[in-house]
């Protein structure tokens, strides 16, 4: 029994690295997005290419106005330009929402996350009313991670699944910046880390509390502030990228270990022969 599990988990761990997300990065400077002051980005794919696909957003109620995305700069989100700074050249992916309107924009990786790939990104907010941030989902469309900005509290959900932990003591600062980075430890497993700055400074982390699954896609969303459109409710985003190449190493020590497995088998079946 336990060579069969040893044998499944680096069949396992082989497989992933040979089919690992692409490592690159995007952000909303990429002259396919248009620049600050364009509307939607959505069908757009900028970035290294073939590390994601392209941005879906879609805006509920169909046809509304009070929801959308929008290239930006991150820091109109307080006034005097005293917002988070997370833009490139300028500019970031920004998300609205309000009333009883929400968005989603989406992405998919080229493939989920293999073993010791990292994928990061860079949120900025504001007013915490709503509800705004973004989920990891896996192949199947399960949410793996979701970091939320609502109700006054910064969470971060289902890790372990069905619980809730907040962030930073829900310490408030119009200049917030969460940079979060998820790696993949094992074939079902990883690690979370959210780095927190501009006005205040801090690290949250998965400890013994690891994220669930393998990410495959993202899901930014901007769900039904309160301000009537005001900018301090916006969710912008930013500087996306996949880290590193599956090392060599692993898949060196994958296929040794596998075939030191069925040498040990062989030799043992001969024995039990005689």
């Amino acid at each position: 029994m336990i060579k069969r599990i040893a044998l499944a988990a680096v069949v396992s761990i082989a497989a992933s690295a040979l089919h690992a997300a692409t490592p690159g990065l995007d952000d909303a400077s990429d002259p396919v997005y248009g620049g600050s002051g364009t509307g939607s980005f959505n069908g757009k794919d900028g970035g290294t290419p073939a590390t994601f696909g392209p941005w879906t957003v879609t805006a509920n109620p169909a046809g509304t106005t009070s929801a959308g995305s929008f290239i930006g700069d991150s820091t109109t989100l307080a006034p005097g330009n005293g917002g988070g700074n997370i833009n490139t050249s300028g500019v970031s992916f920004g998300l609205f929402g309000y009333g009883d309107a929400y968005v989603n924009a989406t992405r998919s990786f080229d493939a989920p996350l293999s073993l010791g790939q990292t994928f990061s990104i860079q949120l900025a907010v504001n007013f915490r009313n709503g509800n705004k941030g973004i989920d990891l989902r896996d192949a199947s469309g399960n949410i793996v991670f979701d970091l939320n900005i609502g109700g006054d509290i910064y969470s971060v959900n289902n890790t372990p699944p069905g619980v809730t932990t907040n962030l930073f003591n829900n310490a408030y600062d119009p200049n917030t910046v969460f940079t979060v980075q998820l790696t993949q430890t094992d074939a079902t497993a990883g690690t979370w880390t959210i780095i927190r700055s501009g006005g205040m400074s801090g690290t949250a982390s998965s400890g013994i509390f690891p994220y669930q699954g393998v990410p495959a896609s993202i899901d930014l969303y901007n769900v039904q502030t309160t301000d009537n459109g005001a900018p301090e409710d916006n969710l912008f985003f930013n500087n996306l990228q996949i880290i590193p190449e599956p090392s060599p190493l692993t898949l060196f020590a994958g296929s040794g270990f596998l075939g030191g497995l069925i040498c040990l088998r062989r030799r043992r079946a001969k024995v039990e022969v005689r």
